[in-house]
């Protein structure tokens, strides 16, 4: 009895070291950024909980006490990173008063943040991340997919059904017209640099395919214009 009762004992002191380790928020932001940095260079299948915790200065345990296994700590990691590039791209706040803003200064906005995100040297590794270990986990691109574009182009969308009602666009289909306008900005600044031809465009370069794709899509959405497909 004696023995079991310390058994029990010990179990239950594990437990709670386990329960006050994954609670820990700066520890848990150390595990994140120093997975991050092991995925990134060795790729999903090539990296081990052993070389994760190695690189954060904690034990296996403590990983595992964090984020239960490899697959739970790269889904943080997707939804950490897309918390993080969403941020800027929030809508501007609608109220009664203003509804929205003007189009083309809210839509040219958009589209340079989103193109310097895209376009970042870390973001793009991020991608191809997921991209690459997508086939054998579709669960990752799954959660990649609705913490990031899926929200992106959810927000853009409630900001055009705004500016359908209000009669300053007229937008028939906000969410497909939301990721047209997405999709025409990922042109081929963004393919160049997925494919890793050349350096990262110039300013000078992002800013000339802003005004190109507001420009279109300003005018295939002018108020007053039939949308009949």
């Amino acid at each position: 009895m004696a023995r079991q009762a310390t058994a029990a004992g010990a179990a239950s002191k594990r437990s709670k070291a386990g329960a006050t380790a994954a609670s820990d928020p700066v520890k848990r932001d150390q595990i994140l950024a120093a997975a991050t940095r092991v995925f990134l260079a060795s790729g999903y299948g090539g990296t081990s909980m052993d070389a994760i915790a190695e690189a954060a200065g904690v034990s296996k345990q403590t990983v595992y006490s964090h984020f239960g296994g490899k697959d739970a700590l790269f889904g943080a990691i997707v939804r950490k990173k897309c918390g993080q590039l969403l941020e800027p791209l929030r809508m501007p706040p609608q109220t009664p008063r203003s509804p929205g803003g003007d189009p083309q200064t809210v839509l040219s906005g958009v589209a340079q943040r989103f193109l310097e995100l895209i376009l970042a040297a870390e973001n793009m590794a991020h991608y191809r991340a997921v991209v690459a270990e997508s086939r054998r986990f579709p669960e990752l691109a799954e959660a990649f997919y609705r913490s990031g574009p899926e929200i992106v182009v959810d927000n853009l969308a409630r900001y055009l059904k705004t500016m359908d009602r209000e009669g300053v666009l007229a937008v028939a289909e906000p969410k497909p017209a939301a990721r047209l306008f997405f999709a025409m900005l990922r042109g081929d600044l963004y393919i160049r640099r997925l494919l890793g031809l050349g350096p990262a465009p110039a300013q000078a370069d992002m800013r000339r395919a802003v005004r190109q794709v507001v420009r279109v899509f300003l005018a295939a959405h002018a108020a007053g214009k039939s949308q009949r497909g």
